[in-house]
């Protein structure tokens, strides 16, 4: 029988993580009530039976603002009872346990998601770690949470703080991944090098691997979407508050924003400085 089997599990956001999570749940038997009103699921009762609640709205990066929980914030205060709740929402380290301060009825834990939104579900699946990260208070929680999940090689119960640091860390890495492969890119085309040749040597180094090194995302450079971005700046941001630099990945966020702007500037504009043309060109010989 699937470990939590009959169990009454709720979830917040039925997005690109939190709809992997339902196809999932409902496919080892699971019937688990869904809050999301934009995606018709409008419904807050819908978890008041729950046991457990998966919490995966946006926190998203505002500028002048920063980091923005209040999607997450709102979801929490909204849940009746005393749950366990989960979030899966990228938050930054710390954000747990001062929820779980703020919430003390409820048993709060971080449970990180590394999935690509192109392949979702079959990233949600078949994960290569699996990371719990607790309060003192939802400790004895974790086992039980920790079966509902899908296996992986690499398990952890660990602490709240370095669960979530664990996520902007990985991501952090992956945006500074991108900008280095652009800037090999950029050499190798001022050299005559096929740089398809090279990413394919580099990308079978084990240490290194082939993930995020195509310098072109949707025909744009840099990297977009809505983790890399938005996560990059905030670990920027809590670095500068806390007194830390982080000059690589400064540069990596300074010279992503320069290979970006293409992409934000308007069609005229575009046109008339000759982006357009000049970006078909190089597509067409990285092909």
């Amino acid at each position: 029988m699937t470990p939590g089997y009959g169990e009454a599990i709720g979830i917040v956001g039925a997005g690109v993580v939190g709809g992997a999570l339902l196809v999932y749940l409902r496919e080892q038997g699971h019937d688990p009530g869904v809050f999301d009103p934009p995606r018709g699921h409008g419904a807050m009762n819908a978890l008041d039976d729950a046991g457990t609640i998966f919490v995966c709205v946006p926190t998203p990066y505002a500028p002048g603002r920063g980091f923005d929980d209040s999607y997450l914030q709102a979801a929490i205060a909204s849940i009746r009872g005393s749950k366990t709740v989960v979030i899966k929402s990228t938050v930054l380290p710390g954000a747990t346990q001062l929820l779980q301060q703020q919430y003390p009825q409820h048993r709060l834990m971080f449970n990180p998601e590394f999935l690509r939104e192109a392949t979702a579900y079959e990233d949600f699946i078949h994960p290569d770690r699996q990371i719990i990260g607790c309060t003192d208070a939802s400790v004895p929680e974790a086992e039980r949470v920790m079966a509902l999940l899908p296996r992986a090689p690499f398990e952890l119960i660990c602490s709240a703080s370095e669960a979530e640091m664990s996520k902007y860390a990985a991501n952090a890495f992956l945006a500074v991944k991108v900008i280095y492969a652009n800037e090999v890119f950029d050499l190798c085309h001022r050299l005559g090098i096929d740089y398809s040749a090279v990413r394919d040597i580099v990308a079978h180094d084990e240490r290194i691997g082939g993930s995020h090194m195509d310098v072109f995302d949707a025909g744009y450079r840099g990297y977009g979407g809505k983790c890399l971005p938005k996560d990059s700046k905030s670990l920027l941001d809590l670095a500068r508050r806390v007194g830390i630099e982080m000059p690589v990945l400064g540069a990596a966020d300074r010279a992503n924003a320069a290979l970006q702007a293409p992409r934000k500037a308007p069609r005229r504009a575009r046109v008339a400085a000759g982006i357009d043309a000049a970006e078909t060109s190089i597509r067409r010989e990285a092909a």
